[in-house]
């Protein structure tokens, strides 16, 4: 005979416990969650890409592309959240909204929706359905409270199945460079969500929504346990202008600026590689005004930490036009504070053109045109070039000796004078590419030839 155990000796019924909780909290915030059918004419399909979204499209017939996605009720009063490339039918930067869209709650109750606003740069959209003021939400959670490791669900309808729930953790906070959006900062997941999970929810345990699912790192096409989502508190302050305004309203600092590298930090005397390096300070805007330099290195905003380019401008772009925002800004390694009123982005779009730094894929490196400033500071007076402002780790000008402050001369032997020179120049190089540069030494600016591989 065998002696029994009980349930408890063995863990089993702490294990029971942990089940119950998340099926309580799957029926508690699911019916929040809604598919979202759309309907729209096309001509022409779109090839899938790598870095796929969650958008779900069902079929092409007649002239008519069919898609499915999901969306997150917000209000008792019928406000939803979802992304914008749901209700352009999965084409990112498409401007061009279905024609029809209705959403479907998951007591099979069906209305049509109104688009109120959207936003392509954060590929969030706002809708409203005319169902009473007493539907199901979901609350906001606080995503500065949120760590990695978490437990999270993710509710939507991946490949038309309604209503799908799966659960996993925080992978990580703060993702960027995925070249979706113009301003990510996403949270990474790897609870299961594939292609009609887009607007979806990820909720915490307490029943919160902490994200809106919106895009996936796939080889497959399907889930590899890769998930991104765009923060509830980010969606939070979009939705709000949205509906205030029908559209977002950025505030502008006036500067460009770059990701603080190893070489920088010996180069500027640095204690770390926190802040982000001002390389432009434009004239006339914001910045200016209060006093910005080239090669300050700004540290906080508003008491926020500012280690990344993306920190900074996600924070200011998601701020007002009129507001004053305070930096601690590092200036020859001292500590200076700022206080900037901010300029609105859209206005200053129409007025100026600001020169924007130049990213080369094939070299991973991003290059500026070299002002008079620079020049000065650097030991490049009466030189003609454009500056290496950045350099990808292992890419092949990283691998290569190129730097952070070099002088880009030449190109296989042609002189490089502006921007537009040096992307002529480099898109017509095949094989291996010669650089003529020039670095600055503590000793004065010394010359040197790099060749360069170039990717087929």
């Amino acid at each position: 005979w065998a002696a029994q155990v009980p349930a408890s000796a063995t863990g089993l019924e702490d294990l029971q416990q942990f089940s119950d909780a998340f099926a309580q909290l799957t029926a508690q915030v699911k019916p929040a969650v809604v598919a979202i059918q759309t309907e729209k004419d096309v001509r022409f399909g779109r090839q899938g890409a790598p870095f796929n979204d969650f958008f779900r499209r069902r079929e092409e017939r007649g002239g008519v592309q069919e898609g499915l996605g999901s969306g997150v009720i917000v209000s008792k009063d019928g406000y939803i959240l979802t992304n914008n490339h749901v209700i352009t039918n999965g084409r990112r930067g498409d401007d061009a909204v279905a024609d029809r869209i209705v959403v479907e709650m998951a007591d099979m109750r069906s209305f049509e929706a109104e688009v109120i606003g959207r936003d392509p740069n954060t590929d969030l959209a706002v809708l409203k359905i005319d169902a009473g003021d007493d539907l199901p939400f979901l609350t906001f959670g606080d995503t500065d409270e949120l760590d990695v490791g978490e437990w999270v669900i993710a509710i939507g309808n991946p490949f038309g199945q309604l209503h799908t729930v799966t659960t996993g953790i925080v992978s990580a906070l703060g993702r960027g460079g995925a070249g979706l959006t113009d301003y990510e900062d996403y949270i990474q997941t790897d609870a299961a969500i594939n292609p009609g999970n887009s607007g979806g929810a990820l909720v915490n345990t307490a029943g919160e929504l902490i994200g809106i699912n919106t895009a996936i790192v796939s080889r497959s096409g399907g889930y590899e346990g890769i998930g991104f989502a765009i923060p509830v508190d980010l969606a939070d302050k979009i939705m709000g202008q949205l509906i205030a305004h029908g559209e977002v309203r950025r505030g502008l600092l006036g500067v460009n600026i770059f990701q603080v590298d190893a070489q920088m930090v010996e180069a500027l005397k640095l204690d770390s590689r926190k802040g982000v390096l001002v390389t432009r300070v434009r004239p006339g805007e914001p910045a200016e005004v209060a006093g910005l330099k080239t090669y300050d290195v700004i540290r906080e905003v508003d008491g926020q930490p500012t280690d990344t380019p993306a920190a900074l401008r996600n924070y200011i772009a998601h701020t007002s036009p009129g507001t004053e925002v305070h930096l601690k800004v590092l200036r020859d390694g001292k500590q200076r504070s700022f206080t900037v009123e901010l300029a609105s982005l859209e206005d200053a779009d129409e007025t100026t053109s600001p020169e924007e730094p130049r990213e080369a894929k094939k070299l991973g490196i991003a290059v500026q045109e070299l002002t008079n400033e620079v020049a000065q500071r650097l030991g490049f007076d009466g030189e003609d070039g454009v500056l290496v402002a950045q350099v990808q780790r292992q890419s092949v000008a990283a691998r290569a000796g190129v730097r952070s402050w070099d002088l880009i001369v030449e190109i296989d032997r042609k002189p490089v004078r502006s921007l537009d020179e040096y992307v002529e120049t480099l898109e017509a190089a095949e094989g291996t590419a010669l650089l003529l540069l020039r670095r600055p030494t503590p000793e004065g600016t010394v010359s040197l030839i790099v060749a360069l591989r170039l990717p087929n």
